[in-house]
């Protein structure tokens, strides 16, 4: 009886916070109403995958020979309908409006039912059981829309919230011949990844991270709810940034500030940690949320607090993200 009282709790909770989630996505969509991306498909492995494009308007016309900036934006983890995860991170992060008034190429690729094969090694996810080659499937999208776009092949970043984020760690890890810098959000790097982690040629780094995060311990340790099932291991944040720190030949010791608290109400407050760049002027840098949770700053709630945390209001993730990626020097080839 008791199982059975917790198993319908449990389901009450999921279902609240899949309507929240939502709700909050048709609130974004609402305020979005500029160009939307495109739906692609490819087939990786016999298995079809989907990808969204967003391409700004009149790029080609405007500057044809220009090269443009190539950022992925991943979805975090959980089953979904098809591409309505894409879409709906497009709406809520707001990247394709930034895009379009940046002049940077966004694409929001679909995971294997509803999951990234971030190196974590959960026998419950499909994408981790089945060993789905994502690093392959993003390859092959630059590939493909390089054919028909002028991609700056030295300037191709990766960004994601939680399973995004772990994936960014394994993209950094494999594909360091492709990706110049990746920025994690609430997304540590799995502990099979950290201990073979040798990236060819140097990545920038920018994490951000919630030390209340109840899904993704900054201290690293098990994924997920105490409660729930297991989803992997991670390690901490501070052992992420040293791993990167050692492998792109940082060296001085890291400035710290705290950002202007413009919403004291928020219940958060921002630590910024940044390292000297490395000869090549590659960056490392880290924004620690004080008190905050499982969250995309600057963006609603998606769920409710005491389900994934607080979130910050005292900056914008998406730009700040985007802020970093265009400071970054291109790809060491």
């Amino acid at each position: 009886m008791k199982r059975i009282v917790c198993y319908t709790s449990f389901l009450f909770i999921l279902l609240f916070f899949c309507n929240q989630f939502a709700a909050s996505q048709r609130f974004a969509a609402k305020r979005f109403r500029g160009k939307k991306s495109k739906e692609y498909k490819i087939t990786i492995d016999q298995k079809e995958r989907t990808y969204h494009l967003f391409v700004p308007s009149d790029s080609k016309e405007m500057a044809p020979n220009k090269k443009l900036p190539f950022v992925f934006v991943l979805h975090g983890g959980g089953r979904s309908g098809r591409s309505q995860k894409a879409q709906q991170l497009e709406r809520f992060t707001k990247f394709s409006a930034l895009a379009e008034k940046e002049g940077f190429i966004v694409c929001y690729p679909e995971g294997y039912q509803g999951n990234w094969n971030d190196g974590r090694g959960v026998e419950g996810i499909p994408a981790h059981k089945e060993n789905i080659d994502d690093v392959k499937f993003f390859r092959e999208i630059v590939k493909e829309v390089s054919k028909k776009h002028q991609v700056d092949q030295s300037r191709i970043f990766s960004t994601g919230i939680s399973n995004g984020g772990f994936m960014s760690h394994r993209l950094a890890a494999e594909a360091s011949d492709m990706i110049a810098a990746i920025a994690p959000l609430v997304g540590g790097m799995a502990e099979p990844i950290a201990k073979k982690f040798k990236p060819k040629y140097p990545v920038s780094l920018f994490i951000i991270q919630g030390d209340s995060d109840p899904l993704v311990p900054i201290d690293g340790g098990e994924v997920g709810y105490k409660r729930g099932k297991k989803r992997g291991k991670v390690i901490s944040t501070n052992d992420a940034i040293a791993k990167y720190v050692k492998h792109n030949s940082i060296q001085g010791k890291p400035t710290k500030t705290t950002l202007k608290d413009k919403a004291p109400n928020d219940g958060t407050t921002t630590q910024k940690t940044v390292y000297p760049p490395s000869k090549e002027g590659v960056k490392v840098q880290l924004y620690v949320i004080k008190n905050g949770g499982h969250t995309w700053p600057g963006r609603p709630l998606y769920a409710p607090e005491f389900f994934i945390g607080k979130v910050s209001k005292d900056f914008d993730a998406t730009e700040e993200i985007w802020k970093f990626f265009k400071s970054c020097p291109p790809r060491k080839k």
